[in-house]
């Protein structure tokens, strides 16, 4: 009976030890950072300087073998400031892969005598990384570089474990889509249609591989979004951002020995870096899925059309990008509605919607 007694204690003390193992059997980790010049306007040296106050949590974390960087990386693409990011990474001591942005590639001539070709592979324990580069064609995959990466996924997909894939761009991003309810920094240069469904996530979709897709341009200011996840399928989706301040993160990505993901959410402005939760929590749910805004037509002249559902809409208020309030409108309706803009100037705008399910923002351009 002592016996059986010890054995039970035993079970007890070990077992919740035994799962910790469990979850700790991390293979390696890398991390993912978007919008790292920080705050739009301001001229750092190197890299946003809460991301940089980072670095030493991650050389503490040995795992941590790798990271990237998706886009925005310089505010101004020069000599100076790319000398700046260097010396930074450096000092970081573990490879740093960039996904270009738009403000990167305002000198494509020299970033590529720096870095290389904008799109480009690489496996690591036999999972396989892309990185890709949609401002050659206006947020598409076209071209030599669909090329690339058709022959990239036929030849290295069936014997790859993971694929994670990085780009600048919420690609998956459209203003009549489910994912219409995130907010991009920027929706500069892109094409009113682009490819990203039609012919690059096919190709990803039908594939026995679990594949993660990673942008980076949200989280610049209280306008975009600070982090956003789903998942279906075999694909998963994550983009985080820095530059707005309380919102400002970046991703951990760990790669378990069963080849399993998880994530830490790493908040940049609070000692607490956990404040922002975890990354799941920002998965767009059924709900939000069905709570659709539409907004047109936008670009506009006069009127500007809102369309709701599962919302009732009681604030309608548009500011420019100093927080100056131009027009509040309340309205009490779970129907459409439509704003006269005659009044405002020719310009962008911020447009602050208040529904019954939270707020939502969206940039209108005024002609």
């Amino acid at each position: 009976m002592k016996k059986l007694i010890l054995l039970i204690l035993m079970v007890n003390i070990w077992s919740p030890l035994a799962i910790l193992a469990q979850e700790e059997a991390i293979s390696y980790s890398f991390f993912v950072a978007g919008h790292t010049y920080g705050k739009p306007g301001v001229d750092n040296v190197g890299l946003h300087p809460p991301f940089k106050e980072k670095f030493g949590y991650i050389r503490n974390r040995t795992e941590i073998q790798l990271g990237f960087l998706t886009g925005d990386i310089v505010e101004r693409a020069s000599v100076e400031d790319w000398d700046e990011v260097d010396e930074d990474i450096e000092s970081l001591g573990i490879p740093v892969w960039f996904a270009v942005g738009n403000h990167d590639m305002s000198d494509r001539e020299l970033y590529e005598s720096r870095y290389g070709n904008t799109y480009q592979f690489f496996t690591l324990h036999n999972d396989l990384f892309i990185i890709l580069d949609p401002n050659i064609d206006n947020w598409n995959i076209s071209g030599d570089q669909l090329d690339f990466l058709t022959s990239t996924l036929q030849d290295h997909a069936a014997n790859s474990d993971n694929i994670f894939v990085f780009f600048h761009q919420m690609l998956w991003w459209s203003r009549d889509n489910i994912y219409q309810v995130l907010h991009n920094n920027s929706t500069e240069g892109r094409a009113q249609e682009i490819n990203f469904w039609t012919d690059i996530e096919p190709l990803f979709h039908h594939l026995e591989n679990e594949v993660y897709m990673f942008a980076g341009d949200i989280g610049a200011g209280n306008w975009a979004s600070d982090v956003a996840y789903d998942h279906y399928d075999n694909i998963s989706f994550i983009a985080s951002g820095m530059g707005e301040g309380p919102g400002d993160n970046f991703v951990v990505v760990n790669i378990h020995t069963d080849k399993s993901i998880s994530y830490d959410l790493i908040c940049l402005n609070d000692p607490n870096i956990n404040c922002l939760g975890k990354l799941t929590d920002y998965r767009i749910n059924e709900a939000e899925k069905g709570n659709r805004i539409k907004i047109y037509p936008n670009p506009t002249r006069n009127l500007l059309n809102i369309e709701y559902q599962n919302n009732e809409l009681s604030k309608i208020v548009i500011c420019n990008f100093s927080g100056q309030i131009l027009l509040e409108s309340l309205v009490h309706s779970t129907s459409n509605t439509s704003i006269n803009l005659t009044k405002l100037p020719k310009g962008l705008y911020l447009l602050k919607l208040v529904t019954s399910q939270g707020i939502n923002y969206s940039k209108i351009i005024i002609q």
